[in-house]
């Protein structure tokens, strides 16, 4: 029902008229299979001694986009990952951009209850979203200070932070059968450069032969809900076109960013979705897509 409202004229005017957001505003689109139902289906992880790794797999994941984390549910049981996905909630994003921080960190709380023993057990937090991934990092020790949610922040890992890890360790697969994505214009989201980790996901994509990695500094100016509210919308989009525009400049064969709301607002400036970088690995391994 959502879907179809989405697309529906009249309910998109509604929706400008009640909530404020732009009719034209493309919104995500929900999967009556979440990606959690998903992996409970499946049986949960499929290699099982392999190593320990907690998959936080966060909301735009869970309802919006569950190819992308059944992606990196293939990708890390490529590299011999035991892939488990313990009880969680939001990470608390929207709250913090709202300022209801009391919500916000009773996300927190529950989160980190949740991931706490197998962080302790030194088993890796990793999380596909970066903003999921930057909050655990730097919000959860602010929200809730205290020994917890340092442990659960100093566990927590991007997905390419922890890929290039494995790199590094040499313990990560790089035998690649599968298609090669050629030249990648690759949007750098906002709060995976706040994590200051470097540009893992570059450097994970580049070790595909034949793999050119353009990496775009510019944000789209999604920011949350921002860019979908009717007063800022065409605003927002003026950002999303100078992202557009320097991607376009090395004359790509193919999109991608790690941010799913970038993501949207890529596709609204070109028209087609950029793809998120694991599901370009997954390819490269020569996997087949799970359903």
């Amino acid at each position: 029902m959502a879907n179809f409202a989405s697309r529906f004229g009249p309910a998109r005017a509604a929706l400008e008229a009640v909530v404020g957001i732009d009719r034209s505003r493309n919104l995500p689109q929900f999967h009556r299979k979440t990606f959690a139902r998903w992996f409970q289906q499946r049986g949960g992880g499929r290699v099982k001694d392999g190593r320990r790794t907690v998959l936080f797999y966060s909301c735009s994941v869970n309802y919006n986009e569950p190819q992308l984390g059944r992606d990196a549910v293939a990708v890390l049981e490529r590299n011999a990952c035991s892939v488990e996905c313990p009880a969680q909630v939001c990470c608390g994003m929207p709250y913090l951009d709202g300022g209801d921080l009391d919500a916000a960190a009773a996300n927190a709380r529950r989160n980190i209850e949740s991931l706490l023993p197998a962080a302790e057990a030194g088993v890796p937090i990793v999380v596909p979203q970066p903003t999921c991934s930057y909050v655990l990092k730097q919000e959860y020790p602010l929200l809730i200070p205290g020994a917890g949610a340092e442990t659960v922040a100093a566990a927590t890992r991007d997905l390419f932070e922890y890929l290039a890890q494995r790199h590094r360790q040499g313990s990560l697969a790089t035998e690649f059968p599968g298609p090669k994505p050629g030249v990648v214009a690759y949007q750098m989201p906002c709060h995976l450069r706040a994590q200051n980790i470097g540009c893992k996901t570059r450097d994970v994509l580049e070790l595909i032969p034949g793999t050119r990695i353009d990496v775009v500094e510019k944000c789209t100016a999604m920011d949350g809900t921002w860019a979908m509210k009717k007063e800022y919308y065409s605003i927002s989009l003026g950002y999303a076109r100078k992202a557009v525009a320097e991607m376009d400049a090395g004359r790509p064969q193919t999109y991608a960013t790690d941010c799913t709301l970038s993501g949207l607002q890529i596709e609204a400036v070109r028209g087609e979705r950029p793809r998120h970088p694991v599901t370009l690995l997954r390819e490269a391994y020569g996997l087949d897509a799970e359903h």
